[in-house]
């Protein structure tokens, strides 16, 4: 089964991708899916993205204004890309930045499906979320929580947890504790899908699953994400096998 397939993703979705452990790698794994089912798609980070991750997905062109942007998309496509990076401009020479959250509702009928990396983690397997992220458009119509399996069961440092106190906060799991099954699930479903918009469908992508305890120790947060309303779980090899592995819980 494809990636997409198993998220429920289909033509018209406005996707958003929050967490950690896995985003990038995720939406560059859809990316290739939908490019190879025939279908557009328009990648848009919301804070910011490194330049060499919106090349691997597609052409990447950048505007403060969302009319240019516009425009700029419609060229590339009619071209016959099959993808589109968009970006408010470059941070520096290594970083894009983010386009306004109300842009995507314009951006959005231009492709048949929008992915959108919607916060950051700095590459931790799972973080505590902000109260000003994730930075999410109205328009989404799914948003996909992600963690990766090894942070389960590791110590809240700066090492495992992006914003560790706030992981904290959320879960009671304190500095230097083994994050368990109920924390994990916790972080994704009241964390990362805390501020869904209405109406969105929501998900759980959990990352670096492989056959044996791993898919044991998912097995066991999926039941907690389940307690928690998140009905939709995907478990996948993701970011180290491509093309990854999946399971349906």
């Amino acid at each position: 089964m494809r990636l997409y397939l198993a998220l429920g993703i289909a033509s018209g979705d406005v996707v958003a991708f929050v967490g950690a452990g896995g985003k990038s790698s995720a939406i560059l794994s859809i990316a290739g899916e939908l490019a190879e089912a025939g279908m557009t798609f328009l990648t848009a980070p919301t804070t910011k993205m490194l330049v060499s991750e919106a090349e691997k997905l597609g052409t990447l062109v950048t505007s403060e204004d969302t009319g240019q942007l516009r425009t700029k998309v419609e060229q590339t496509l009619s071209d016959g890309a099959s993808g589109v990076v968009v970006g408010s401009g470059l941070l520096s020479k290594n970083r894009v930045g983010g386009v306004e959250p109300g842009s995507i509702t314009s951006l959005a009928p231009l492709a048949d499906v929008v992915l959108i990396e919607a916060d950051g983690s700095r590459r931790r397997p799972i973080k505590g979320t902000a109260d000003h992220e994730p930075v999410l458009p109205d328009a989404a119509t799914l948003v996909v929580a992600v963690g990766n399996i090894r942070a389960f069961g590791a110590p809240v440092t700066e090492e495992n947890v992006h914003r560790p106190e706030l992981f904290s906060k959320l879960t009671g799991i304190g500095a230097g504790q083994s994050i368990t099954a109920r924390a994990f699930a916790r972080a994704l479903a009241e964390g990362s899908l805390g501020n869904t918009p209405e109406g969105a469908r929501t998900a759980a992508l959990i990352t670096g699953v492989h056959p044996g305890k791993t898919m044991a120790d998912a097995s066991v947060i999926t039941r907690e994400l389940w307690r928690l309303g998140v009905k939709k779980v995907v478990l996948t090899s993701l970011p180290d096998e491509s093309p990854p592995r999946l399971w349906l819980p």
